[in-house]
């Protein structure tokens, strides 16, 4: 058996790409950043944690988290739509990271990676962005985008998988479990 633990519907989407049999669970963990701790150890301790609520010795359990990178800063879920404009008015017409950590725990192992890709944001004007914002669809997503949806119109993956984007970079993932 396979968990995957995660409430993102764009995660479960991809991965019953890979493994139509997963179970899903949502793990209840603090997902708050440790002063000064450096973005992939951040995202590779709440992978972690997120596998650890579920893992039993004869499952597979895999926990995923993303952060999107700009300027040195982490870019969480906006809390509301202003919020979320402001996010994404900050990414217009520049480049910015997106990593996904993803930690697998299989028959007593831990395997963990961080994935990169690179993500420019076409350059949108003020009512550009409400009118995305508007659509809501950047509620629980990190920098307030989905790329898979209406932002594919105006993001684009310059480096990278844009599975790690959408927060499960499957190429990688599959080949390991």
């Amino acid at each position: 058996m396979i968990v995957l633990a995660t409430k993102s519907e764009a995660r479960r989407k991809l991965f019953k790409k890979c493994k139509r049999n997963a179970v899903f669970a949502k793990a209840d963990i603090d997902e708050g950043r440790l002063d000064g701790e450096r973005v992939e150890d951040y995202l590779l301790r709440v992978s972690f944690l997120k596998a650890f609520v579920f893992y039993q010795h004869s499952i597979t359990v895999i926990g995923a988290d993303t952060v999107i990178e700009f300027e040195g800063k982490i870019i969480g879920k906006p809390k509301d739509d202003e919020e979320a404009f402001s996010i994404l008015k900050m990414l217009s017409g520049d480049y910015h990271r997106c990593l996904t950590g993803v930690t697998i725990l299989k028959n007593d192992r831990c395997i963990s990676f961080v994935n990169e890709a690179i993500v420019y944001m076409e350059r949108l004007d003020d009512s550009e962005i409400w009118e995305y914002v508007k659509s809501c669809e950047y509620k629980g997503k990190a920098a307030g985008y989905a790329i898979q949806k209406k932002a594919g119109r105006f993001m684009r993956v310059v480096r990278g998988d844009i599975t790690t984007v959408v927060g499960l970079p499957m190429k990688k993932l599959c080949s390991i479990i």
